[in-house]
């Protein structure tokens, strides 16, 4: 098929499967970067490419994985790359899937890479959620340190409740058995949230 160029080269006659050819051969500049810079994740699956402007202040192996996450998440915001709270939350959910189906493929095959895929979408779900905190006004690393807390209190208040004289179980609560831990756990959450409302009430 040939097509006549614009009026700035009126005289000349280009086929347009041989200009797709020939720019297909021959890639620019910046398609070659790409491509030399993907290479390095042949070998490294944590290596970074640098950036332009955007994500120039940075570091996403900061030890301080919140703090990388705000960031980001304020430059996907910059860009309009967010989602609805209901689009959020169906992501959610397909992550978590996601990770089903990759730590099944690990229980099948114990590979490095079939490891790396499990822990990359267990990522997936962290980043995730902390986007939907973040939506509800709720600070992330402030959500974890609640349920840290939470969790820590509820253990010690269990081991307590074991080794009462009036517990029906072994006084150490790793003797204990499923069924009687079980409801140590229910029984120190009651607690816990009975004592916890108390503040709230006016």
């Amino acid at each position: 098929m040939q097509v006549r160029l614009n009026t700035y080269n009126q005289n000349k006659n280009i086929s347009m499967c041989q200009s797709r050819r020939r720019n297909s051969i021959e890639p620019s500049a910046i398609d070659k970067e790409i491509s030399n810079l993907l290479a390095q994740f042949n070998q490294n699956k944590k290596a970074k490419i640098p950036p332009l402007k955007l994500t120039k202040h940075i570091n996403p192996n900061n030890n301080n994985v919140f703090d990388t996450f705000t960031k980001l998440d304020d430059v996907t915001r910059g860009i309009n790359f967010v989602k609805s709270a209901d689009a959020w939350n169906d992501c959610l959910l397909e992550e978590i899937e996601e990770f089903n189906v990759a730590k099944s493929e690990y229980e099948v095959s114990k590979t490095q890479q079939n490891y790396d895929h499990m822990e990359e979408e267990m990522g997936d779900i962290f980043y995730t959620a902390a986007s939907i905190a973040k939506d509800s006004g709720i600070d992330p690393m402030e959500a974890f340190k609640s349920t840290n807390r939470k969790f820590y209190n509820r253990i010690n208040l269990m081991e307590r409740m074991a080794a009462s004289p009036e517990s029906k179980t072994p006084k150490l609560l790793e003797n204990c058995k499923d069924y009687q831990r079980r409801a140590l756990w229910n029984a120190a959450k009651r607690k816990l949230y009975d004592a916890q409302a108390l503040q709230y009430i006016v």
